[in-house]
């Protein structure tokens, strides 16, 4: 089979796990509403919480396949990364909070782009992360930076010693320690700033935690009207954010009634 075949069959088995994954979801929603007694809504948190993270990995497999094309659609339309970075923030912030993680969120009120809004939220997910894999303080920031858009998060993990810096970018990560290892998300990010014409760049010091920054142009020319970037639900049902940090997140946040 050719790589188009591949990517093809990839895309198939994706949806058939969404087809699945959604049974499973209106089965979940059915039995709460007979969930009355604290082990029944335990079995329930753990029976989301497995959905969610199966999402998470659905959707990752989506986003690959998107990315890896020789011509991926980019869909660029005025957004307020202002508000996008804030909204997403806040909801990531509360979220991470249950996992003994701090958040900080820093965002101008307004600061025009033109972005495709899903990749841009599926950036910062990624970065934000990657962080609270590592450490238990994470900051967001975005500036900007001349004709920039510049997010950068931090976090005060035990970071990576400068030689396996390049190693971010490997989805096997042998030479990388435990928390950085068996993940791609800064290579989802990296790719995804390309797809933007902009750039990420790594900085760290060993045992000062890392800093990811991303600089994204903010004049890109086209049509100019402003569409404010809506909060966004995962396909399976549950909120972006819930999907996005299932893996990091205790079973108690999927309990019914929490995530909603």
């Amino acid at each position: 089979m050719d790589r188009e075949n591949l990517n093809r069959g990839t895309a198939r088995q994706a949806a058939d796990l969404r087809i699945q994954l959604a049974q499973m979801t209106v089965a979940s929603q059915m039995l709460e509403r007979c969930a009355f007694d604290d082990a029944s809504k335990g079995y329930l948190a753990a029976m989301n919480q497995g959905i969610c993270r199966m999402l998470r990995l659905v959707g990752r497999m989506e986003l690959c396949g998107r990315l890896g094309g020789e011509a991926p659609a980019v869909k660029l339309e005025p957004a307020d990364l202002g508000e996008l970075t804030a909204d997403l923030g806040a909801r990531m912030e509360g979220l991470l909070e249950r996992a003994g993680v701090e958040l900080t969120v820093n965002a101008p009120e307004r600061l025009l782009a033109r972005v495709d809004v899903e990749l841009v939220r599926q950036l910062l997910l990624e970065l934000v992360a990657n962080g609270a894999k590592a450490g238990k303080r994470v900051t967001l920031t975005l500036k900007r930076d001349q004709d920039n858009a510049v997010f950068t998060v931090a976090d005060d993990g035990p970071g990576v010693p400068l030689e396996k810096l390049p190693f971010l970018f490997d989805s096997e990560g042998e030479d990388l320690p435990d928390w950085r290892r068996g993940g791609c998300g800064i290579a989802i990010a990296r790719r995804i700033a390309a797809l933007h014409a902009g750039r990420l760049a790594p900085l760290c010091e060993a045992g000062r935690g890392l800093v990811v920054a991303v600089s994204i142009p903010l004049n890109r020319g086209g049509d100019e009207t402003l569409r404010c970037p809506r909060v966004d639900w995962d396909r399976g049902g549950f909120d972006e954010a819930v999907v996005g940090l299932s893996h990091l997140l205790p079973a108690g946040v999927f309990a019914p009634g929490e995530y909603e």
